[in-house]
């Protein structure tokens, strides 16, 4: 490999990893310091949160952005241009630039989806259930 290639190849992967890093870094400052304090101003609400039905929608946005990842990034992203220009799927005409931006958007992304599911599937389980709110707010007529 001559050091052009070498560099190019160091670049794609910084261009993937970077975010990534950020974004996990992100996550697990939003986790210690900001989800304690929405948790208690949610009150009841705080379920909803750690619910099943969250964690696995967590888990679907992790593989579409995992998929956006792997097929716009740097070494992918002519092909992937070339298949959304046959199609006219979009309503704007996508450039090399939007895939690459869209790859490092969808790999930061991951970084901060990646800690919450952790947070999410690491939970005791008896709090990663539904349950009723509490009728203590209703109104007595």
């Amino acid at each position: 490999m001559s050091s052009s290639e070498q560099t190019q190849t160091v670049m794609a992967l910084a261009e993937i990893f970077v975010p990534l890093a950020v974004g996990i870094l992100q996550g697990i400052l939003v986790m210690k310091f900001v989800r304690p304090l929405l948790m208690e101003r949610l009150g009841g609400l705080a379920g909803l949160v750690r619910s099943r039905a969250n964690t696995f929608l967590g888990i679907v946005q992790m593989f579409l952005l995992l998929g956006v990842v792997a097929a716009c990034n740097a070494a992918y992203a002519p092909q992937t241009l070339a298949w959304l220009q046959e199609r006219d799927i979009l309503p704007f005409e996508p450039t090399l630039l939007v895939l690459r931006i869209s790859a490092i958007i969808a790999s930061y992304l991951s970084g901060t989806n990646l800690v919450h599911l952790a947070s999410a599937l690491s939970d005791d389980t008896e709090s990663n259930t539904l349950e009723p709110l509490p009728l203590n707010n209703r109104r007595q007529r």
